[in-house]
């Protein structure tokens, strides 16, 4: 066996191994066992996708990204919403409006790309120029939103409120850390990511997205960043941060909640310049939102133990459905299991290309 083969080997063992990793078919069946639980004690099957009535199904899928982000009211307070621009599918003058969007915004590349509608990081780029926005938006079949880059730390950060309290909790923080190489002067990019312990692990994905790439040199200390995305299936690596929830950060989610009327649960993605940034409620900048899938997402540190993250997604859905059954109280109804059902199969034939329309992994 050569050491490229004896590596490819070595990393599809460790994805069996770590559970971080895993499908999702695998990782749910305990967690459906929760969900019939509770929908028996709480007299509800659909309780938990009942918990964000200003969501579609409370974000369980084919939500609108720039639908959710057009949903905060009122004035920016101590957070701010990451400049975006929505461009309705179809439109023939899609890069014309990107390209005023930029001069308005007095922003240059990197942009963000991503289609209006998506989960787990489908189909989101950050492009650095103009060729690759062509590209992107051709291959884009869905609406499209145009983000300005935001640099600095990001995070997941769990947001929960019942709907007649005045103050929220945050359950989860997650660190979203972009996986990098770094040259030696002799390697190639293919090298040094077969060496690379973690980088490895996504080796499959990334041969496939920097095919063109693979058999140049870094030089001495040269970075190369290979998942620039912070979600996991692109490579990120999340840690788990919740020593950083303070009552400061909570006042600020709870006032930032307040501005989206109808939402009570799920997971803000962010960006902020340091850690003290985000225990202070300072400079934070929200990227996007996700409902009742955005999953505590600091379950996923290497290292963190199967039965701790089974036991943390657990209580994820029970709170959502105690929140749903809060709803129910207030007259407000969950949707119907086969609506459910529907915009399940319709998201599993979203089929998002990407810019280099590389190889997704499972």
């Amino acid at each position: 066996m050569t050491y490229r083969t004896k590596r490819l080997f070595y990393a599809r063992w460790q994805r069996l191994r770590r559970w971080e990793f895993w499908p999702v078919w695998a990782v749910y069946p305990p967690v459906l066992l929760s969900w019939v639980y509770h929908a028996v004690r709480l007299r509800g099957a659909t309780l938990w996708a009942g918990c964000n009535p200003a969501m579609q199904a409370s974000g369980m899928a084919m939500e609108e990204k720039g639908g959710i982000l057009d949903s905060f009211q009122g004035e920016e307070s101590r957070v701010r919403i990451a400049g975006y621009l929505r461009i309705k599918a179809g439109s023939e003058d899609a890069f014309a409006r990107m390209t005023r969007f930029m001069a308005e915004r007095e922003l240059d590349y990197p942009i963000v790309l991503k289609p209006d509608f998506g989960q787990r990081g489908q189909g989101v780029e950050i492009v650095t120029k103009e060729a690759e926005a062509r590209r992107w938006i051709s291959n884009c079949e869905d609406g499209i939103i145009v983000q300005e880059y935001i640099g600095g730390l990001e995070f997941g950060v769990q947001w929960a409120k019942f709907p007649d309290e005045e103050i929220g909790t945050i359950t989860s923080v997650c660190g979203k850390q972009a996986q990098f190489v770094e040259g030696d002067g002799e390697g190639t990019l293919e090298e040094l990511i077969l060496r690379d312990e973690r980088a490895v692990l996504m080796s499959r994905y990334y041969f496939s997205k920097y095919a063109g790439q693979l058999t140049r040199v870094l030089g001495k200390g040269e970075r190369f960043t290979v998942a620039p995305i912070g979600t996991h299936s692109r490579g990120a690596v999340f840690t788990d941060e919740r020593h950083a929830i303070t009552a400061e950060l909570r006042e600020v989610f709870d006032e930032l909640g307040r501005r989206f009327e109808g939402f009570n649960f799920g997971r803000y993605d962010v960006k902020v310049p340091s850690v003290d940034d985000l225990k202070t409620g300072r400079n934070i900048v929200v990227l996007e939102l996700n409902g009742v899938m955005g999953e505590p997402a600091h379950i996923y540190q290497p290292g963190y133990s199967w039965r701790k993250g089974i036991a943390d997604l657990c209580r994820h859905f029970k709170l959502a459905a105690e929140i749903g059954a809060a709803w129910r109280a207030k007259g407000v109804a969950s949707p119907e299991p086969g609506d459910l059902l529907d915009l399940i199969r319709q998201h599993r034939e979203k089929d998002y290309l990407e810019v280099d329309e590389f190889e997704r992994p499972s």
